[in-house]
């Protein structure tokens, strides 16, 4: 039963992976962006959860119809300042330009969480903080199932969203060829702004469930480190290989910890990275190019 609870805690820290991974993958696939800062808008987000508990004693899944619209226009006004006039350059200059951009915006974003919240890391306790779901021996946290859950709704509504409505299929067909979608009357400019939008806002999902753990100005870095790894073992572009990708990296780090110790957890995870990168390097669940 031990083992069990060990895998129950991969799956649930793997479901937060991949929130914190999705907006990174839609803005990778759509534009060919590397957003070093989407871990640090994550830990934004997080403390904006922290503060509407604190003061309004609301629910980080309630507060999120209040970040999600705030950080969807951080990322309207990110695109426009930063990275709009970045899609006249090649490809590889755009990806080596953004990476630059976005690690400044990590070190002020880390600097300005600093100065505003210090570095104490801070954490919301609600009623049902703490409380588990028992099954036999096994304990699974009701904030472990709300993850779970939130993960699973936000990944394949966002599938749903990309294929089935008429602007996601506008997204999908700019992720595809930029030319072609224009010729074809897309207004492609919008689009990507409302994409890279939408992608910033996703990381709200992701504060909402960090909150409920630990925020300090210098975790941001950190979820980056794994939203990139599961774009790898997924695939650039590949949504729904993500929510996959971060089920699989929590498992084995869960089984890392297991057999060898925590202090190797983080060994593990860049061992896939490295074997997958090597061996598969179109990623372990992607189909097609793009979205």
């Amino acid at each position: 039963m031990e083992f069990a609870q060990y895998i129950t805690y991969g799956v649930i820290n793997g479901s937060l992976y991949a929130l914190v991974a999705i907006g990174l993958a839609l803005i990778m696939g759509i534009m060919g962006i590397f957003n070093i800062a989407q871990g640090s808008l994550a830990m934004i987000a997080a403390y904006g959860s922290v503060l509407f508990f604190q003061h309004m004693k609301i629910d980080p899944f309630v507060s999120l119809a209040l970040t999600l619209p705030g950080m969807f226009l951080v990322g309207v006004f990110m695109y426009l300042t930063m990275f709009m006039s970045m899609n006249k350059f090649d490809p590889g200059q755009k990806l080596r330009n953004s990476m630059l951009v976005s690690f400044g915006l990590v070190l002020i974003m880390e600097t300005l969480a600093t100065i505003l919240w210090t570095a104490n890391e801070r954490t919301v306790t609600t009623a049902y903080s703490g409380t588990v779901m028992a099954l036999g021996d096994l304990r699974i946290p009701y904030t472990g199932i709300a993850t779970i859950i939130l993960a699973i709704v936000v990944i394949f509504g966002l599938h749903f969203f990309l294929k089935h409505t008429t602007f996601g299929k506008s997204i999908w067909a700019v992720s595809q060829d930029h030319d072609c979608a224009m010729l074809m009357g897309i207004n492609v400019k919008r689009t990507t702004l409302v994409a890279f939008g939408l992608g910033i806002a996703l990381s709200a999902f992701a504060g909402a469930v960090v909150s409920l753990h630990t925020v300090s100005p210098a975790v941001g870095i950190d979820w980056t480190n794994k939203a990139l790894i599961l774009i790898v073992l997924a695939g650039v572009g590949s949504i729904n290989g993500i929510l996959f990708a971060g089920l699989l990296l929590g498992i084995v780090e869960a089984l890392g910890v297991y057999l060898v110790g925590v202090h190797y957890t983080g060994v593990v995870g860049l061992l896939i990275f490295i074997i997958v990168l090597m061996l598969r390097p179109q990623g372990l669940f992607v189909r097609k190019a793009g979205v």
